[in-house]
């Protein structure tokens, strides 16, 4: 019989450093120091609320407490004097520490402590602010009836797979955030949603810009015909066991899609599929079948040291056999030319003839160095966890690189893109004037590159969010010209519709689907409403389309948060148009039971917000206020 694991319940403290692998990578001496200050407060005061320290590691401390109103008085004591020492000391001493507190199950192994109790400490760790103290809900009850601290309710958040009710203690002003509630700010209560989809589709594919002559691909993407092969792009997998090398994979990846784009001979599915496909583990002749693809790019990345190893392999679906497969060894200045090898070598294969003087990474070269390259795919890739350490991290990485090339202007696009995000997870102190940054930034990048399509792309957005829908409608022509990554396709389909182009909204969301089926879920959400929306204006009544979309996705869990409900919402409504109130009513409180049951707020911020064509939303929440939709 196996012996029985000693549990107990207790209190867990989590904390680690805001930014830390890039304070390491930029200065490793300075960091540890400074690191050693902070820890010194830590242990100090985790002694004087009768706690003990049972791990630490790299930039993390995790400590036990008997009381949860102990650990959460330290924890506050903490971050405050955190803040005064940095407000005390110069830029490169300073340190911002995230934590988080749990109250739960726990295994004891000698000193150590592991379990749910620890793990969900973590990942509330991770949801906190810079300088801020994420609770559990188990936490906050208890610590609320007894002390004076402030408190903001977050709500149900999914963090790692894991939903957790989480509560933030208001240290100061600006830890008073409210994630899917309704924003404080004076701004105009812009596409929340919008930015969702323009910062979660994409992935860090913004980052990856395409340099191309004006006259390539003027329509977008081409019409699929019978005499165009189908490639996939796999993800090129990271096979060194550390995950901070995750970056060269996706880079190659997502570099090898641009540069195959941009051959008429050929269409590339987008990235979303590749990783769709890898990470359900669809064998290779299914998706054959279910996409048309007759070849398959694929590979995998090995790191030793400064030397990185990629194996690269081009496969036939079709007759089952490999065509082309090669490894190569390089450092990181050879990034660039390992990236044109591979590409030539793939086109040369499929018989396709390289034009328009050179590949991707020519371009690319032109544009930055094999430091600042790297540094924009770390950067990317932390970017893309839509995270607020993610986002902190990603803006290390772009201080870093206005460092290295402070003249180079297509950095200001990236670090619009930051400020954008900074908005959207409800960590600016200042939205109104970050969204005005970041369109002065853009602005003076397409003053020089008027033609540079990611930038368009992202003033469009701004724009949308500042309520400048006559500038942002403006830039649809160009949009239409110049979207080379699936990315700049949605946001123009998204454009397109919020200015009331029904016609080509629904073309252009349907080009997105053809070569990323898998790609966002609000995609897809708001691909229906455009259909309802020029069904509405056309007065036509019939819904018959818009219905039988919705159905196939109102089952279906997504991500998220709100998506699951609007298909339903809009089922109740189109039931209703057509005088069925009772699946009206059916699918209307099918909504309420889920995660986040739909309001009048909700839909004027969320599902329409600040389209320019008002009279479908008005009468949308008109037929839904007849099922009891609330305001709030």
């Amino acid at each position: 019989m196996a012996e029985k694991s000693e549990r107990k319940v207790a209190v867990i403290l989590a904390t680690d450093v805001v930014g830390y692998s890039s304070m390491m990578e930029e200065n490793e001496d300075q960091t540890l120091k400074n690191l050693k200050a902070c820890r010194s407060i830590i242990e100090g005061l985790v002694e004087e609320n009768h706690g003990r320290i049972f791990n630490t590691a790299g930039d993390s401390v995790l400590a036990e407490f008997q009381s949860a109103v102990e650990a959460v008085i330290c924890a506050s004591e903490f971050q405050k004097i955190i803040k005064e020492r940095n407000d005390s000391v110069g830029e490169e001493e300073q340190m911002q520490f995230r934590v988080g507190i749990n109250m739960g199950d726990v295994v004891i192994e000698g000193e150590n402590l592991y379990g749910d109790g620890v793990n969900v400490a973590a990942r509330l760790e991770a949801l906190a602010q810079p300088g801020g103290v994420c609770l559990s809900k188990n936490v906050h009850e208890i610590v609320n009836k007894k002390t004076d601290f402030h408190f903001n309710d977050l709500g149900e958040q999914k963090v790692k797979n894991t939903l957790l009710h989480a509560v933030d203690v208001v240290l100061e002003a600006s830890h008073e955030r409210k994630l899917r509630t309704k924003s404080k700010s004076q701004v105009p209560v812009i596409a929340t949603i919008i930015v969702i989809l323009v910062l979660c589709i994409g992935g860090y594919a913004f980052y990856d810009y395409s340099i191309k002559d004006s006259d390539n691909n003027k329509e977008g993407i081409a019409k699929t015909s019978s005499d165009r092969p189908i490639i996939l792009v796999m993800p090129f997998v990271n096979q060194s066991g550390n995950e901070k090398n995750d970056y060269i994979g996706n880079g190659m990846t997502s570099h090898l899609i641009t540069t195959l784009s941009q051959y008429e001979q050929l269409l590339v599915l987008g990235k979303s599929t590749g990783e769709y496909l890898y990470k359900n583990q669809i064998p290779e002749e299914e998706f054959s079948k279910k996409y048309g693809a007759k070849f398959v790019l694929g590979g995998g990345v090995q790191v030793s040291g400064n030397k990185t190893r990629i194996n690269a392999e081009l496969k036939d679906l079709e007759n089952k056999k490999i065509i082309w497969s090669k490894i190569y060894d390089f450092s990181d200045e050879d990034i660039f030319d390992i990236q044109d090898q591979v590409g030539s070598s793939v086109l040369s294969n499929l018989q396709v003839k390289i034009t328009r003087g050179g590949l991707e990474s020519t371009a690319l070269r032109r544009l930055f160095t094999p430091e600042v390259y790297k540094n924009r795919l770390l950067q990317g890739t932390a970017f893309e966890l839509m995270t607020p350490d993610g986002h902190f991290k990603a803006e290390e990485y772009w201080k870093i690189n206005k460092k290295l090339e402070p003249d180079n202007f297509y950095l200001d696009t990236d670090r619009a893109w930051q400020l954008v995000q900074k908005t959207w997870l409800g960590i600016s102190k200042n939205p109104q004037e970050d969204l005005d940054e970041a369109r002065r930034l853009v602005l003076g990048v397409l003053e020089k590159d008027p033609d540079h399509g990611g930038t368009i792309s992202i003033a469009a957005t701004v724009e949308q969010m500042l309520g400048d829908f006559d500038a942002a409608c403006g830039r649809i022509d160009k949009m239409r010209k110049f979207n080379e990554e699936i990315i700049d396709i949605a946001m123009l389909a998204d454009t397109q519709r919020s200015c009331g182009d029904y016609d080509g909204s629904i073309e252009t969301y349907e080009k997105v689907h053809r070569l990323a089926p898998h790609y966002s879920a609000w995609v897809k959400l708001y691909y229906l409403f455009a259909i309802m929306m020029k069904t509405f204006e056309e007065k036509s009544g019939n819904y018959e389309k818009a219905k039988n979309y919705a159905i196939e996705h109102s089952n279906k869990d997504y991500l998220f948060a709100g998506t699951s409900e609007s298909f339903n919402t809009v089922l109740a409504y189109i039931y209703h148009k057509e005088g069925n109130s009772e699946l009206a009513k059916f699918h209307f409180e099918k909504q309420k039971t889920m995660k986040n049951s739909i309001t009048k707020w909700w839909i004027e911020n969320f599902d329409f917000p600040n389209t320019k064509p008002k009279e479908f939303m008005k009468d949308y929440i008109q037929v839904l206020q007849k099922y009891g939709l609330p305001d709030q």
